[in-house]
Formats: structure tokens, sequence, C-alpha cells
């Protein structure tokens, strides 16, 4: 009896291993019939980053406001409080426009976040993505650091971590940040605002999916770790003047350069939302 029990133990054993083996391989076929795209990682990396905004916020203040416009709609978080100054997330819907640098018109989205740190040691974060509607479709998504204050240490963790997606994915890391610093710069900058330890990601395609994915995550992670690293520094008057001159020149690249902000006022986005999205929360001009 005690032999009959084992061999109907192990033919029951085999039975479950084999269903669970099915049921694996039926997953997998499906993950990849229908991987997550690029637009899929972006909406779950919204709601992240809200929430992870608002904790550093320390009982802060969060608003969700959306709009309608002729040209699209727009959907914009604002987060303020403790360790986070202000910190923005966008995301525009636009209907037939054509960016330059685009060889037609066609719907778009663009999804965006500027985070102000309220101490001076972390520095401003800029995750920019955007793309047309095409048969093959392309992202172009520019990821960087703009520091108020030279933190090495920081800045070096950053890349190193960045330098290693590269590597992960046999990719250059000098090319992948090749234009950063031009980019944001103007002629009467005493420096650019990029840092360049984050990455200029140009005509990528759902191909490109796990480079985009590994390249923004590891990005997002390595800057939160700046953020509660610093929140906490001793700064004065001096650091505190420095950050309001950094926040200057975001505000003259944005208002005087930045093409995309002038293509949103031409196609009719509300004042609102590109004041409320992409304006410093406090700013002195020399």
């Amino acid at each position: 009896m005690k032999q009959h029990s084992v061999c109907w133990n192990v033919v029951y054993l085999c039975l479950v291993c084999s269903l669970v083996f099915t049921a694996c391989s039926v997953c997998r076929a499906q993950d990849k019939e229908n991987p997550v795209t690029i637009p899929d990682f972006l909406n779950t990396m919204k709601k992240n980053a809200a929430e992870t905004f608002l904790a550093l916020s320390d009982g802060g203040t969060s608003t969700v406001k959306t709009y309608s416009f002729p040209k699209g709609t727009a959907e914009l978080t604002v987060i303020r409080g403790g360790a986070v100054e202000k910190a923005t997330i966008l995301q525009l819907n636009l209907k037939g426009i054509k960016p330059k640098g685009f060889a037609a018109a066609a719907d778009g989205v663009v999804i965006q976040m500027e985070i102000f740190p309220a101490n001076p040691h972390c520095p401003m974060g800029h995750f920019n993505t955007e793309w047309q509607s095409a048969d093959v479709t392309q992202y172009h998504t520019n990821l960087d650091l703009f520091p108020a204050l030279e933190s090495r240490e920081d800045l070096d963790a950053v890349r190193k971590a960045m330098d290693a997606v590269a590597e992960r994915h046999g990719r250059d890391k000098d090319a992948l940040r090749t234009g950063l610093d031009v980019h944001y710069n103007m002629d009467h900058f005493d420096s650019p605002l990029a840092s360049k330890t984050g990455f200029k990601l140009k005509a990528l395609t759902e191909k490109d999916r796990d480079l985009f994915t590994d390249a923004y995550q590891t990005f997002f992670d390595s800057y939160i770790d700046i953020i509660k690293k610093r929140q906490d520094t001793d700064f004065g008057e001096k650091e505190e003047a420095f950050k309001l001159k950094r926040n200057a020149r975001w505000f003259e690249y944005i208002t005087l350069k930045d093409g995309a902000f002038k293509m949103a006022q031409a196609i009719g986005i509300p004042p609102e939302v590109l004041v409320g999205f992409s304006y410093p929360p406090a700013a002195v001009f020399e």
C-alpha cells in the first residue's frame, strides 16, 4: 500500500509540474506577443513618479488638472512640499501637429517631468519624451540633471549608473550624451545647464524598448537617491542664491530658446499649462 501511495504521489507531482510548465509557457508566449510598450512603461512611470514625489513632499500637496484646447488635451500634475519645492508631470496628447524637424503633421504625445528640489545641493531633474504616430513610431528622449552647485560625487554616481546601462545594451556612452550640453545652453550662459549625466536618446523604436526602459528607470532611481541623500544637507543664503540663478537660467532657456515651448504657444496650449509646468517656483535674474 505504501508503494502504491508513493507512486500516486509521484504521478500527481509530475502532473502538477507539467501544468505549471504549460502555464508558464503560455504566459511567456503571451508576453512575447503582447510586450509592454514604451508608452505603457511611461504611463506606469508617471504614476510611480507622482507617488515618489508626494512621499518626498512629507505631507505636501498634489494637484491634477486636465485641459482641452483645439489641438489636443493636457494633464498636469503639480506636487509641492518637503524636499520637493515643485515637481511637475505633464502629458500632452496632440492632434495633427508638425514639430520642427518632422516630415509631416501627425498626432503626437509628450510626457515630461521637471523637478525643482528645495535643497540647492539637489540638482534639478529633467525627463522629456515625445513621439508622433507613424508606421514605425520613433521616440525622442532627453534625460539630464541641471545642478545649482557642483556635486561631483553625486553626478559621478549617476553617470556611472548610466554608463552601465550603455554597456549592458552595447551602446557608446559618449555618443548617447552627445548634444545635451549644446541643447541646454545659451550664448550668455557662463556654462550649460546640462551636466551630461543622462542620455539623449534619439529616434528609438519599440525594438529599442529594453534600452529605453533601462535608461529611464536607472536615471530616475539614481536621481531619487540624490534627493534622499541631500535633502537634509545644510545650506545657507549663498547656496540658495546659486539655486535661484540656475532657476533663472532655466526660465530664460524655456522662454527664449526652447522650440517646443514656442510651438506649444503657437498651437494654443493654455498659458496656465505652460506656466504651471515649465516655470520654476522662484528665480533671481542678474
